[in-house]
C-alpha cells in the first residue's frame, strides 16, 4: 500500500494514496493509516459482492474538534455521527471516536452508491450500510419492538426524509431500516443485491417486482407480520399489571438457578480434589 503523509495547517495531518485522501484535525496517522486500510478491503469486496467500483476521488475527513468543520456542517442532523456527500466527500465527527471506523464502512456504502450514481429508497440505503458496517443499536432494537407492539412503525416510505427526523424518531427509523433490509436478505439471500443496485431504465420498484416477485407493499406487509410475531412479548409486557405478576417469579427462578449452579461447582472442587494431580497436555 503506498501512500505518502503530509502536515496541515496547526495539528491536521493528511494522509494520500491514489485517488484518496484522508485528514484528521488532530494528526491521528494511526486513526488514518486504519481508515486507509478499510477503505481498501472495501473496494475489494464492493466489486466482489456488488459488482460495483469506489474509484473516484475520495476525501475523508476526521474531527477531534467539530468547530472546525464550519459550514460543512449544514443541513447535517445534530444526532448523526458522519455523513458522505455525493460520493466525493465524507466527514465523521461523533463523539464516540470508538465506533469511528464502523461510522467510515457505513458512509463508504453511501459513497459506493454516489460515485456509481445507484437510485434505491433511503430504508434499503441506509439498511445496507448498517447491515454491512455490522452496526446494531440497541436502543433502536427496543423502539422497533415497542413501536411494533403499539403500532407506530414508521412507513418505509416515510423514510426518505429521515434527516428532518428527532434524535429518538431517528434511532426508530434506523432500526427499521436494519431490520427491513435483514428481512429481505434472509428471505431472497445476498445474490440479489447486485441486481436491485444496478443503474437502468426499470426504476427500482419494477426491478425490485421483477426480481423479488412481489412489490414492495406487500414486502412491508410481510415484513410487519414477521415483526408482529418477532416482538410478541412487547404487546403482553404492555397489559396492565403483567410486569408485576412475573417479576416475582423471575427472581425465584434467578435465585434457583444461581444456588443449583453453585452446587454443582462445589460438587466439581470435590471430584477434582479427590484425583491425582496429571501432567495436562494442549494440543
Amino acid at each position: 500500500m503506498i501512500f505518502s503523509v503530509a502536515p496541515l495547517s496547526g495539528e491536521a495531518l493528511m494522509l494520500k494514496s491514489g485517488d484518496i485522501s484522508l485528514v484528521s484535525d488532530k494528526g491521528d496517522s494511526t486513526l488514518l493509516r486504519a481508515a486507509l486500510e478499510i477503505i481498501r478491503d472495501e473496494q475489494q469486496f464492493y466489486e466482489a459482492l456488488f459488482g460495483l467500483r469506489l474509484d473516484k476521488e475520495l476525501e475523508v475527513r476526521f474531527y477531534y474538534n467539530p468547530d472546525k468543520m464550519g459550514s460543512r456542517t449544514h443541513a447535517v442532523p445534530y444526532w448523526s455521527a458522519g455523513i458522505a456527500r455525493a460520493g466525493s466527500e465524507i466527514l465523521i465527527y461523533g463523539r464516540n471516536r470508538n465506533q469511528w471506523l464502523a461510522t467510515l464502512k457505513h458512509e463508504l456504502f453511501h459513497a459506493l452508491l454516489g460515485q456509481n450514481e445507484v437510485s434505491i429508497p433511503v430504508w434499503l440505503n441506509e439498511g445496507l450500510a448498517q447491515w454491512h458496517a455490522g452496526q446494531m443499536d440497541w436502543g433502536g432494537f427496543m423502539e422497533l419492538g415497542t413501536a411494533t407492539a403499539r403500532g407506530n412503525l414508521i412507513p418505509l416510505v416515510d423514510l426518505d426524509v429521515i434527516l428532518s427526523f428527532n434524535h429518538k424518531r431517528a434511532s426508530l427509523a434506523y432500526a427499521q431500516a436494519l431490520d427491513a433490509t435483514r428481512f429481505l436478505i434472509n428471505r431472497q439471500g445476498e445474490s440479489i443485491l447486485p441486481y436491485l443496485l444496478r443503474v437502468d431504465e426499470l426504476g427500482f420498484r419494477k426491478r425490485f417486482k421483477a426480481e423479488t416477485g412481489e412489490d414492495i407493499i406487500n414486502f412491508e406487509i410481510a415484513w410487519r407480520k414477521e415483526l408482529e410475531e418477532r416482538f410478541w412479548f412487547f404487546k403482553i409486557s404492555r397489559i396492565p399489571g403483567v410486569l408485576w405478576a412475573v417479576s416475582p417469579l423471575i427472581v425465584v427462578l434467578a435465585w434457583y438457578l444461581k444456588r443449583r449452579r453453585g452446587k454443582r461447582k462445589l460438587e466439581e472442587w470435590e471430584q477434582e480434589e479427590s484425583l491425582q494431580d496429571e501432567p495436562k497436555y494442549f494440543a
